[in-house]
């Protein structure tokens, strides 16, 4: 399949360097460089844009691809031989349906060639395109959110009604967390209904807490579907929601490098900003540098396996008396990072993995207590035997 008969292509020609930029220091003069030379077979990491707001609440964010792109390729190319391509605007076909069909078979190229994907969306719902790629393939989601975009019972797939479809039709998804969701937004019995499924949410007071406690749940993640309207509106006003509460915008550019660091991260959408309200381009202008973190988070990535790596990891063992069982920590001596054991301690098929934790699980078990992320993962390895 070649990708590029779905593609409207970038002309560079027209992407205009602001005065304070150096144009052959810029990440827009790399990637022109690469079309010329680079087969996108052959790039690390791909950029599409995908104008489709057609299934949204709110009109408008079919026009932010290009808006994005106009402020990210003024931004420092981050290194001179990464292999990086963009693959131009996604042809729009009759309907919504054709661009998630469209953006599955992209994405399923892109796992199967192991390359990473930056989508500029466009509206959310397009997060249940990407997740179609995943049929066969057990896979974690992270979403970035002031809401839970889930209606029960409803079956019509728009940009806040996606989740549910994801979930009823996504067997293989075996996590999902929600980041920074804003619970006077939320339905007291949807958080109820989530907890029940094992899924994990953290409001945005935990996220702006500790911001460092969701660098372990995107070291996991296979999908990452960012929202505009996560962003407080004093720093985005390109969105629908403008609420005065939400993410800082250094906030949301670290939490997106958090993702481009992931290892197993290979597809990451960016979502609903509208540039017709937008009228400083300080919206485009944030999106970008979103976009510009995350891509800088992926040519930073140093991939680290206990299991295959050992020499590089200390390990600590931690008796566990409640459940009569020794729990196992790892920790690379190179980036810090932790990693925990899971076991099939009830002795069904299953085995053994490894999650990635923090230093706050180890301390945790070293008092005596079972850390929360190991009963989670537990629940979920119990939930996938019983099906």
């Amino acid at each position: 399949m070649d990708l590029l008969h779905y593609f409207d292509p970038i002309d560079f020609e027209k992407v205009k360097c602001p005065e304070w930029a150096n144009k052959k220091h810029t990440l827009g003069y790399l990637l022109q460089k690469n079309q010329e030379k680079l087969k996108p077979e052959k790039a690390d990491l791909l950029i599409i844009g995908v104008p489709e707001d057609r299934n949204s609440v709110v009109g408008g964010s079919a026009k932010a691809p290009d808006e994005i792109r106009k402020h990210l390729y003024s931004l420092n190319r981050i290194g001179s031989r990464f292999k990086i391509y963009d693959l131009g605007n996604l042809k729009l076909g009759v309907t919504a349906n054709d661009s998630y069909f469209a953006l599955r078979d992209i994405c399923e190229q892109i796992l199967n060639h192991h390359q990473t994907l930056v989508v500029l969306g466009g509206s959310q719902d397009l997060t249940f395109g990407m997740s179609k790629a995943f049929e066969g393939r057990l896979f974690n989601m992270v979403t970035v959110d002031p809401k839970l975009d889930f209606r029960k019972g409803v079956k019509t797939l728009n940009s806040e009604n996606y989740l549910n479809l994801i979930f009823e039709k996504q067997k293989n998804l075996y996590s999902y967390t929600a980041l920074a969701y804003q619970n006077y937004f939320v339905d007291p019995s949807d958080i109820d209904l989530f907890n029940n499924y094992h899924w994990e949410v953290k409001r945005l007071g935990q996220v702006r807490y500790d911001l460092t406690s969701v660098e372990p749940i995107l070291r996991d993640a296979n999908v990452f579907s960012f929202d505009m309207n996560a962003v407080r509106c004093i720093d985005a006003p390109g969105q629908s929601m403008a609420s005065p509460n939400g993410l800082y915008s250094e906030e949301a550019c670290q939490v997106a490098r958090y993702a481009g660091i992931s290892d197993v991260l290979n597809i990451a959408g960016f979502f609903n900003l509208l540039p017709d309200k937008d009228l400083s381009s300080n919206s485009s202008n944030l999106m970008a540098q979103i976009v510009w973190h995350f891509i800088e988070g992926f040519f930073n990535r140093k991939p680290e396996d206990p299991l295959d790596d050992s020499e590089d990891f200390n390990q600590f063992m931690v008796d566990m008396s409640d459940i009569n069982m020794t729990l196992v920590f790892f920790q690379s001596r190179v980036s810090g990072r932790w990693w925990m054991e899971i076991s099939d301690f009830e002795n069904r098929k299953g085995g053994m993995y490894i999650v990635p934790c923090d230093e706050d699980d180890y301390k945790k078990a070293s008092l005596g207590d079972i850390p929360d992320r190991w009963w989670k993962n537990i629940r979920k390895m119990s939930k996938r035997q019983n099906k």
